[in-house]
C-alpha cells in the first residue's frame, strides 16, 4: 500500500479513468459555453431551442443513465462504458455536420445516450474500500476538474480562430482516445453478484424506497439544474461585458477555486463529515444566485467563482455517498437513478432558462434558483445512513 492508502493497482485505475472521465468533461465542458451563442447562428434558432440544444443532452442522459447502470451491473462495467463513449462520439460528429437548430439538437440528443458517469463512479466504488471513497472520487474529481480547466482556458482561446462546427469534431477525436484508454488500459474484476434475477423496476423500486438515495438523488437534480442555468446565462452575460474570447477569465479562476474545496472537502467527509459539507455547498450555491441578480462584471464573476465551488464539492460528494450506501450489485442502477436525475437537472436548468429569457421572465428565472438551492439546504441534514 502507498502513503495515500491506495494500492499501485487501484492508483492505475483512478488515474485511467480520472483520464477518460477528464476527456469526457473537456469535450463537453469546452462546447457548453459556447453552445446557445452557436445555435442562434444557425437556421431556425430561437431562445428556446438554443436552450433545448444545450439542455436536451441531459434529458437523454437522464433517459439511458438508469438501464445503462443496471445493465453495468449484469454485463460489466466495461463494455458499457465503450458503447456509451461511441456514442457520444457519433453524436459530436453529427453536431460537425449540423447546418440547422434541428439537427443540432439531434446531435445533442445523441450526445447524451451516451450515459457513461454512472458507470464510471460504480466501477470506481467497485475498485476502492468504503474509507476512501471520498479520496477516490476527489483524485477522479481533480482530474475531470483539470480537464474543465483546460476547456475554460483553451475554448474561448479556440473561439477566437476556430469554429464552433470545427470544436464539436476535434471533440469527437478526444472522445476516440478516451475510448481507445477504456478498451486497452482499464481492466475489469469481474467479481459481482449476479441481478439477473431480479427485475429492472423492483430493483429501482428497492433503492428508492431507500430516504438517502431518494434525497442524494435530488440533490443531484438541483446542483446539475443551476449549473447549467449558470451555462446558459453567464457565457452570454460575459460576452457582452468583456468579449466571448475572454469569458475563460472568469472561468478559470472558478474553477480553481472549486478544486482546492473539493480537496477539502473530500476529506472532511471521508472523516463522517459530508452533512456539514453539503450545507456549506448549497449555502454557498445559494449566495451565488443572489450575487447573479443585479449583475454588473464584479457581481457575475463573484457568483460564478462562489457557485462552481459549491457545485465541485457537491459534484465529487454525492456520488461518493451513494456508492457507500449501496451494496457492489445494485451500485450501478442506484448510480444510474442518481445520474437521472442529475441529466433532468441538466435538461429542465437551460430548456427553462431559455424559456425564461425568450419570455423576459427574469424573476422567475432567479426566484426558481433560489429555491432549489434552499432545498438544497433542507435536505442535506435528511440524510442518514440506513
Amino acid at each position: 500500500m502507498r502513503k495515500s492508502g491506495f494500492t499501485k493497482a487501484q492508483v492505475w485505475f483512478l488515474v485511467v479513468m480520472g483520464l477518460v472521465m477528464g476527456l469526457r468533461e473537456l469535450s463537453m465542458t469546452m462546447l457548453n459555453p459556447f453552445i446557445s451563442l452557436y445555435g442562434g447562428t444557425l437556421r431556425g434558432s430561437t431562445s428556446l431551442l438554443c436552450g433545448l440544444a444545450l439542455g436536451i443532452y441531459g434529458l437523454t442522459n437522464a433517459v439511458f443513465q438508469i438501464p445503462y447502470g443496471s445493465w453495468s451491473d449484469r454485463a460489466g462495467r466495461k463494455p458499457v462504458i465503450l458503447t456509451g463513449l461511441a456514442q457520444l462520439g457519433a453524436g459530436l460528429f453529427l453536431a460537425f455536420l449540423a447546418k440547422d437548430i434541428y439537427l443540432l439538437i439531434a446531435a445533442r440528443a445523441l450526445q447524451g445516450s451516451g450515459a457513461v458517469m454512472a458507470i464510471a463512479y460504480s466501477w470506481i466504488g467497485d475498485r476502492i474500500e468504503n474509507e476512501r471513497k471520498s479520496t477516490a472520487m476527489g483524485v477522479a474529481g481533480t482530474i475531470v476538474s483539470i480537464g474543465a480547466v483546460i476547456a475554460f482556458v483553451v475554448g474561448p482561446l479556440l473561439y477566437r480562430s476556430v469554429s464552433v462546427r470545427s470544436m464539436f469534431l476535434g471533440c469527437a477525436v478526444l472522445i476516440a482516445l478516451a475510448f481507445l484508454m477504456v478498451l486497452f488500459l482499464a481492466k475489469e474484476q469481474r467479481e459481482r453478484k449476479s441481478t439477473a434475477g431480479v427485475r429492472l423496476r423492483k430493483q429501482i423500486g428497492q433503492l428508492l424506497a431507500q430516504r438517502p438515495v431518494l434525497l442524494l438523488s435530488i440533490g443531484g437534480f438541483i446542483i446539475n439544474y443551476l449549473n447549467a442555468d449558470l451555462f446558459m446565462i453567464v457565457p452570454e452575460r460575459l460576452a457582452g461585458m468583456i468579449g466571448a474570447g475572454n469569458i475563460w477569465m472568469v472561468f478559470l479562476p472558478a474553477v480553481v477555486c472549486g478544486i482546492a474545496a473539493m480537496k477539502f472537502s473530500t476529506s472532511l467527509s471521508d472523516k463522517g463529515g459530508y452533512v456539514p459539507v453539503s450545507r456549506v455547498s448549497f449555502a454557498a450555491l445559494l449566495l451565488a444566485w443572489l450575487l447573479m441578480i443585479p449583475g454588473g462584471l464584479a457581481f457575475t464573476a463573484a457568483g460564478t467563482i462562489v457557485s462552481l465551488t459549491g457545485f465541485m464539492c457537491l459534484t465529487a460528494g454525492i456520488p461518493s455517498e451513494m456508492n457507500k450506501l449501496v451494496s457492489l450489485e445494485n451500485r450501478g442502477a442506484a448510480n444510474g437513478i442518481l445520474q437521472t436525475m442529475t441529466f433532468l437537472g441538466f435538461f429542465f436548468g437551460p430548456t427553462a432558462a431559455g424559456l425564461c429569457i425568450q419570455f423576459h421572465l427574469g424573476a422567475l428565472l432567479y426566484g426558481s434558483a433560489v429555491f432549489l438551492a434552499v432545498v438544497g439546504i433542507g435536505i442535506s441534514g435528511l440524510r442518514p445512513r440506513p
